[in-house]
């Protein structure tokens, strides 16, 4: 997946001793917002038209470009892990404003993948231990943990508030595991596991380089991104990318609660409605990645 949503204010990091993002829209959330407004005039109107009370909104990853951030700017994980109060509060906040203004019905909001098996983050944060088979940062993997239990806990306050709402987590952080625990048999190479697909091969073990991206000159595309799990640093290639939302909808307990999204209330038809829904869902989120997949250097 393409992480992820940015969701602080540039003063929310000042105030927390780290540079403020050199191109925010204050945050992607807020542009989500403005979109709206733009085009519906107001969130009234939205509301009025059933524009929201129609859709899915679904919520990539919020908060991960904000850690992402802050870690890139030499904060240790303790120090960034100050943040995750502010940053589920301000998600939380979002929901809110969207279910009270635009009248929005239905959320689907994904927690953070395990960051300690990300390349980038791997190369920032080295760790010397060779006994586990799949090499991931244990202090990166509990920060993305604690980070997705209090966005948990904020989703609960959130459907007790609004029990009309539909309000589902979808675990990014159990379904990115299972991928990467059958890495083999989806295809992608044990060699490579914890390899950039898009990188420099002199680059530290993960042929990642902190001070360059994809794209830049030196950076090369390997020739076989399907048997890769990671694009870049911070990023899973579509075939990643699609596995991991594949297993993500697999009624295997990924998402909760189950899809009752029912068209036009009609509740008779609810079971065969949820099963199409969660299909649709999933193959939309997947056509995406497809589109994503043509133009892969701006992936």
């Amino acid at each position: 997946m393409t992480p992820g949503v940015t969701v602080m204010s540039p003063f929310s990091f000042i105030k927390n001793g780290i540079p403020a993002p050199q191109q925010s829209h204050h945050s992607e959330i807020s542009a989500f917002m403005k979109l709206f407004y733009k085009d519906c005039f107001s969130f009234h109107d939205c509301g009025r038209n059933k524009v929201l009370q129609k859709a899915i909104v679904y919520m990539d990853q919020p908060g991960f470009n904000d850690y992402k951030h802050s870690l890139l700017h030499t904060k240790s994980i303790s120090e960034v892990s100050k943040l995750v109060p502010d940053v589920v509060e301000t998600i939380k906040s979002s929901i809110e404003q969207l279910i009270k203004e635009a009248e929005a019905k239905h959320f689907v909001v994904t927690g953070i993948t395990p960051m300690g098996c990300l390349p980038g983050f791997r190369t920032m944060f080295p760790e010397d231990d060779n006994s586990r088979k799949i090499k991931c940062h244990k202090g990166l993997n509990l920060f993305a943990t604690l980070h997705n239990d209090h966005l948990w806990q904020a989703l609960e306050e959130l459907r007790l508030k609004y029990p009309e709402v539909e309000i589902i987590y979808a675990d990014y952080y159990k379904a990115f595991m299972v991928v990467l625990r059958n890495h083999a048999f989806l295809g992608f190479k044990t060699k490579t596991l914890m390899k950039v697909c898009c990188g420099s091969a002199g680059s530290g073990p993960f042929n990642f380089d902190p001070l360059k991206q994809c794209g830049e000159k030196g950076f090369v595309a390997c020739s076989d991104r399907a048997s890769h799990i990671h694009w870049d640093g911070f990023r899973l290639t579509p075939e990643a990318s699609m596995n991991m939302i594949d297993t993500l909808f697999s009624k295997m307990g990924f998402v909760f609660p189950e899809f009752k999204f029912e068209q036009d209330l009609h509740v008779a038809a609810a079971k065969g409605h949820r099963s199409k829904v969660y299909g649709r869902f999933r193959d939309g989120l997947r056509h995406l990645l497809e589109l994503h997949a043509n133009n892969v250097v701006d992936y």
